[in-house]
């Protein structure tokens, strides 16, 4: 997903590789067969918002149909 820099080339900050992890456990989550309907529905919204967030800041992220 990240290789410690922006698509910039410039270095993550703590905040944006924290936001970086956020993203990849709620991918891991939203992966998982066993979610009740409310929790699958409400991680893929988070998903789509925290994608966002990442995108706008030029992160590489994968989309959040993945």
């Amino acid at each position: 997903m990240s290789s410690q820099r922006d698509m910039l080339g410039r270095p993550l900050t703590a905040m944006e590789l924290e936001l970086l992890e956020v993203h990849t456990r709620l991918q891991r989550l939203a992966a998982r067969g066993d979610l009740p309907p409310c929790v699958a529905a409400g991680t893929q919204a988070a998903l789509g918002l925290s994608w966002q967030m990442a995108n706008d800041l030029g992160l590489d992220v994968t989309g959040p149909d993945a």
